[in-house]
């Protein structure tokens, strides 16, 4: 009996797993991205100043904005390519915030810099990278935007 109910409850699961197949080539959705998300470090001196803010929205959001051709997708198996990065934030002292605003007349206070790649998930290969120090995370995210529809997408059309 209990080889009989052994055989059977293998049975069920090779059936089950047969019935649930790995995610292939053919069902990603061709031209589609799935944006990693990866929230923004902090590099001041001073403990929780600068904002912690998650930069995958902030890139999902300027791909819209821009108007790259791309479908951004939720469910990273879906998706043709993934774009992953890492960021970090600086915000001035008060010092340096006063002195720039005496001196310089500027009230920009934030120094933000990331990293950006665009991976193929078929290969695995490095299609696309690009780094960025900007004022803040969306100058940052729009300039990846820009450059990556720009220098990437309408350079490699098919």
């Amino acid at each position: 009996m209990r080889i009989v109910s052994s055989l059977i409850a293998v049975l069920l699961g090779v059936t089950a797993f047969a019935q649930d197949p790995a995610p292939t080539s053919a069902s990603r959705v061709a031209g589609s991205v799935f944006v990693a998300s990866d929230e923004t470090v902090d590099s001041s001196n001073s403990k929780d100043k600068a904002q912690h803010t998650d930069f995958g929205a902030a890139l999902r959001a300027a791909l819209i904005k821009k108007q790259v051709p791309v479908k951004i997708m939720m469910d990273p198996e879906r998706a043709e390519f993934t774009i992953r990065s890492t960021s970090s934030h600086r915000e001035d002292n008060t010092g340096t915030k006063v002195a720039k605003i005496a001196f310089l007349g500027r009230a920009d206070f934030g120094h933000f810099e990331g990293s950006i790649e665009v991976i193929e998930n078929e290969t695995g290969a490095l299609v696309f990278a690009y780094n960025v120090k900007k004022g803040d995370y969306q100058s940052a995210a729009e300039s990846f935007a820009k450059h990556y529809k720009n220098d990437y997408l309408e350079k490699n059309k098919h």
